[in-house]
């Protein structure tokens, strides 16, 4: 559990002027916006990397963390067992993934869109680097039903000290069985559950889904950490996100969504058949309807859709 009280201050939405207003811009209340960059921190890293130039995506630090760096964090805290509470080190930064005032990835061109996800690689890289991180994500939450507060496109990046629960579990599951990422996909081959595939990436409805349409993305050969992959598999992931984007905005229009990148802590601190065997892979669920009380006591879910017809409605192109 983090406790982040300085999270109620951060702003939302809410707070922009009435619809009525013709007279606002968006840059007059949004953070983001291009012309507001006096509202955020300096940039870590922006493209183009030429500040004569205008930007078109940048990674800032989140003036609103729920982690904060520690001078005295003199290396990364075990991941096992309970822990006292404790200041929680570690990274958080916000991902704005246009300048303009854009609602939606399928707004961002394709070229546009696969300069912010090598950005995030690259962010990704550098804190790998550092003694005191074992573990980071970059995680999009899209529309307030997904737990965003802001409508202008971004994500959001977190670097911490430990290993969370839920990928320690996918470690020692992948551990206990090496082939269990190739297993997914050969399962999914052979069900008609993948949706599209760019380069050796393959974007696949899962086995057993919490949500319609929940997809995940993945790379067909092991790869342990996405911000060593390849510029290929970059491009891939870009153009496979703006893919399942169009299509479930087409399946259900106004949609909201999460997604999630899992890849193994850093340096040695997973396992060698974890890092051998193991596939980063991006996670994706849309929010189309509240978990309830049976979901949230038995971790069990309710779908109306089978994971073989997600997929099938998925693969339908988009049509003008």
């Amino acid at each position: 559990m983090f406790v982040a009280p300085i999270r109620a201050a951060r702003p939302h939405d809410a707070d922009r002027p009435a619809d009525g207003d013709t007279t606002a811009a968006p840059r007059d209340w949004c953070p983001f916006c291009v012309g507001s960059e006096h509202r955020t921190p300096p940039a870590w890293l922006r493209t183009p990397a030429d500040a004569a130039e205008p930007w078109r995506a940048r990674i800032v630090p989140n003036l609103y963390p729920f982690t904060i760096e520690r001078p005295d964090a003199g290396g990364a805290a075990g991941g096992q067992g309970p822990r006292p509470p404790r200041a929680a080190h570690g990274v958080h930064d916000v991902v704005i993934e246009a300048a303009r005032h854009e609602r939606t990835v399928t707004a961002v061109t394709a070229d546009a869109w696969r300069d912010v996800w090598e950005l995030c690689r690259q962010r990704l890289d550098t804190l790998a680097g550092r003694s005191d991180l074992a573990w980071a994500t970059v995680f999009k939450n899209s529309g307030p039903l997904a737990g965003a507060s802001l409508e202008h496109l971004h994500s959001q990046l977190v670097a911490l000290d430990f290993v969370p629960g839920v990928v320690q579990a996918e470690m020692a599951a992948v551990t206990r069985s090496p082939g269990l990422f190739a297993d997914v996909i050969s399962s999914a081959d052979r069900a008609g559950r993948v949706v599209a595939e760019r380069a050796d990436l393959v974007l696949l409805v899962p086995e057993a889904t919490r949500q319609p349409f929940e997809t995940w993305i993945l790379p067909r050969m092991p790869e342990p950490f996405f911000h060593a992959t390849t510029p290929a598999r970059v491009a891939a992931v870009a153009e496979l996100t703006q893919l399942y984007v169009a299509r479930l905005e087409r399946l259900v229009p106004g949609s909201h969504f999460n997604w999630w990148l899992h890849q193994l802590p850093f340096s040695t601190r997973a396992p060698a058949a974890a890092r051998a065997a193991w596939h980063w892979h991006l996670e994706i669920l849309p929010r189309l309807s509240a978990f309830a009380g049976f979901e949230l006591a038995t971790g069990c879910h309710i779908t109306p859709l089978s994971p073989a017809e997600s997929a099938a409605r998925l693969r339908s192109p988009v049509t003008p």
